[in-house]
């Protein structure tokens, strides 16, 4: 089992996401973690760091 979690760094700033999503495979659990990642980018942009 595999925790989704990213860590998005833009221009020496750091955000880091963790979610309670359980996944079964590192596989899934790196590809829920990119798109959850962009969706975060998407809704948020710069706000992310400030």
């Amino acid at each position: 089992m595999r925790r989704l979690a990213a860590r998005i760094e833009r221009d020496g700033q750091e955000h880091l996401l963790i979610r309670s999503d359980v996944l079964n495979s590192k596989e899934q659990a790196e590809a829920a973690s990119v798109a959850k990642a962009k969706q975060i980018i998407d809704e948020q942009g710069l706000r992310l760091f400030g």
